[in-house]
């Protein structure tokens, strides 16, 4: 019997067992858990362990405030203007898709701008 478990950074219910630990199918994020029976995961680590090729990474920032960092460093690194497009995205704790995502919400927040080119690229900006 597997008690239904959260995901610690995207709250999501679609998280497996694998190995003594678990993971996320919505963000991919994996952390350890503490076993009770052989049969049951009762406990995961506050903060959840990330692999990565340097290393097991403890997240202590949200979801948000990661992806509200990414934001402004694409914003400053392409001069207040960057398109998905045309940015190499490096695998981290940040799936391609949540950003999406995020970025949506802020054009419908209306704090950022999304413009589409003649070639039909989007670029996003902040608002002048």
């Amino acid at each position: 019997m597997t008690i239904q478990l959260h995901c610690p950074v995207c709250s999501s219910e679609n998280v497996h067992s694998l190995l003594n630990t678990l993971h996320c199918k919505r963000c991919g994020n994996i952390w350890k858990v503490e076993k009770k029976n052989t049969n049951r995961f009762d406990k995961y680590e506050s903060a959840p362990l990330i692999n990565s090729p340097a290393g097991t990474i403890k997240i202590t920032d949200s979801l948000e405030t990661r992806m509200e960092k990414k934001l402004n460093e694409y914003l400053k690194r392409y001069n207040g203007k960057f398109s998905l497009d045309k940015i190499t995205w490096k695998i981290g704790n940040i799936t391609m898709a949540l950003f999406r995502r995020y970025l949506k919400i802020c054009v419908k927040n209306k704090t950022l701008v999304e413009k589409k080119d003649r070639y039909g690229i989007i670029w996003y900006s902040r608002p002048d």
